[in-house]
């Protein structure tokens, strides 16, 4: 098995499980219990054959295809927040980065297929000013000690070392999960703005 293969399933593995014991409500109730079904989901969903053969991991890699550095580390960074009991604890992603990123996909995706006459993707390759804005924008993050900034310079290096099968950057920092993921979660949070205004003021 390749390293790039090892990744995705280290990635898609961790995700679903946290996933799982998050919304089941383990957490709150035991973390050794948590941690105990933690091991075994792991143990489960890349060992047991769901069709024909194929485990769960497979399956889901099979039909949605790799996931990108920075996607897989930032959804398993917000899952695995949800395990911080602190009073310290802040979300991975404010909102402002969140709208950020979803205007990144946007142009991403409305210029791939061909709604905007420029090729945003292209510039992935080894683009110069790409490489200088993605560098700018983490340089910023990190001062701002913001975890995006730590997960973009994740994806840069992975970049750097190819541990994905792409030799375009924007598939280390972005893929249709995320895109899909965040354009979910500005719907319900536009829905939840929408319900507040609505309630009448006491």
């Amino acid at each position: 098995m390749s390293s790039i293969e090892v990744i995705q399933r280290i990635i898609y593995s961790l995700a679903i499980a946290l996933l799982l014991v998050y919304s089941l409500g383990l957490p709150k109730r035991s973390l050794f219990f948590s941690s105990l079904v933690f091991c075994l989901l792991i143990l489960g969903e890349n060992f047991i054959p769901l069709y024909r053969t194929s485990s769960l991991v497979e399956l889901l890699r099979g039909a949605t295809g790799d996931v990108s550095i920075a996607s897989g580390a930032l959804m398993l960074s917000i899952i695995a927040n949800q395990f911080d009991f602190s009073g310290s604890r802040r979300a991975v992603l404010s909102r402002y980065e969140r709208l950020f990123l979803l205007f990144i996909g946007c142009i991403l995706y409305l210029s791939t297929f061909s709604f905007i006459s420029f090729d945003v993707y292209h510039l992935g390759y080894l683009s110069l000013p790409m490489l200088l804005l993605t560098a700018a924008i983490i340089f910023i993050l990190i001062i701002y000690n913001r975890r995006m900034g730590y997960v973009w310079l994740l994806a840069l290096l992975g970049f750097y070392f190819r541990l994905q099968s792409s030799n375009n950057l924007w598939d280390y920092l972005y893929d249709p999960i995320l895109w899909l993921v965040l354009i979910a979660d500005t719907i319900l949070w536009l829905n939840y703005l929408i319900i507040i205004r609505k309630k009448p003021h006491c």
